[in-house]
């Protein structure tokens, strides 16, 4: 008789972990808390240590169909001087892709039973090893196990660690996709005074970009309106930036936060993965990368050694040091990126112009080479 493992989110993590975990011996179910499965209108980046993982469960083709490469990134001045140039080389192509489209993707062909309108509360051990989960719309359900992938504000990650709220970064970001009549075929990262801005191609013309800037937690954009902000605060950037926030109709704007990295995602058999577990902000774009590596590395440890403490410290074992390490230099990087001080502005430019691309190759390398389908689990 299968056993029962309940995933609590629906996201990327959720469904990548479902897509993983040996159907013949589990039953999936997928608790989403939204009316229905789906992600926002935002880029995300796939770089070559998650793709592997989309390769092994047979859908790297799909993913590379719907999503756009690009070899280079350019990072640049607000008036568009040239900082740096590199030239990121893999076994996989570096993309974006629409988050939707991920999702999609994920989505499609799982082989698991899914739940809408069923956010989580609470959850409790029970003495015989197994979990029950006190949903929003009354119900209750047992499993023999529950995967907390239910992101940042997890209900899981409070169950198990209790650790309070994320932790906000002093920025702001806004993002959007947008369908150009031109396609300039990089990937590119702008830097001014406490506000930067990324451009990613996702395909034939359609691109991505996000906007940040320093302010206060949940700051609004009232009375102007997002795009009549974006437009004071960059409309003197160079090409495509305005005309990008211009032509885009849907305007998104989240608080960057994360959490510091916390060992003891396992509580009997109740374990996290993706920003439940290990919440970064976006600077490194590998925050859906190491989601999809962890979510392969969980599935893989409970395949072998099943719903153990062996697979869940193993998990952790593997997955921890270098969720740690993301978190930890994706904040400095966010922290570099964000300066307002005109000095350390010049300071960072000059750094950034003199560093050699073989040096900032290497600084790639070490995220885009991990393979998780390598590891000896």
């Amino acid at each position: 008789m299968k056993k029962k493992v309940g995933i609590i989110g629906g996201g990327i993590a959720g469904l990548t972990f479902a897509h993983c975990l040996s159907q013949d011996e589990y039953e999936i179910h997928i608790f989403e808390k939204k009316q229905e499965f789906g992600e926002v209108g935002a880029a995300i980046s796939v770089f070559p240590n998650a793709l592997c993982v989309m390769d092994e469960i047979k859908l790297l083709d799909k993913i590379l169909n719907t999503s756009g490469k690009f070899q280079n990134v350019y990072l640049k001045t607000y008036k568009g001087n040239i900082l740096s140039k590199t030239t990121p080389k893999s076994d996989y192509p570096v993309i974006c892709m629409h988050r939707a489209d991920l999702h999609k993707i994920l989505l499609s062909n799982i082989n698991a039973h899914l739940h809408i309108n069923s956010g989580v509360n609470q959850l409790t051990l029970l003495d015989n090893g197994k979990v029950k989960i006190f949903l929003e719309n009354g119900n209750t359900a047992v499993f023999d196990a529950v995967i907390g992938a239910d992101g940042i504000h997890s209900v899981v990650r409070k169950h198990i660690i209790n650790d309070g709220n994320p932790i906000y970064r002093g920025y702001n970001v806004w993002r959007g996709v947008v369908k150009t009549t031109f396609d300039i075929g990089y990937a590119s990262e702008t830097y001014g005074n406490g506000k930067r801005v990324g451009i990613v191609p996702i395909k034939n013309g359609v691109y991505g970009w996000w906007a940040t800037c320093n302010e206060q937690f949940m700051q609004d954009d009232l009375p102007e309106g997002s795009k009549q902000k974006l437009k004071r605060l960059f409309g003197d950037w160079h090409h495509p930036i305005p005309e990008l926030i211009q032509n885009t109709d849907l305007i998104l704007k989240n608080s960057l936060a994360d959490r510091k990295p916390h060992k003891g995602w396992s509580k009997g058999n109740v374990t996290l993965i993706g920003d439940a577990a290990h919440p970064t902000t976006p600077n490194l774009g590998q925050g859906g990368c190491i989601a999809i590596e962890g979510a392969y590395i969980l599935a893989k440890c409970i395949n072998k050694y099943g719903l153990s403490s062996n697979a869940y410290n193993l998990y952790e074992k593997l997955q921890f040091p270098r969720a740690k390490k993301i978190t930890n230099e994706s904040l400095k990087l966010g922290k570099l990126g964000q300066i307002s001080n005109p000095v350390l502005i010049a300071i960072r430019n000059f750094f950034f112009k003199i560093t050699p691309s073989s040096i900032a190759m290497k600084m790639i390398d070490k995220y885009f080479s991990y393979r998780v389908t390598q590891l000896k689990i």
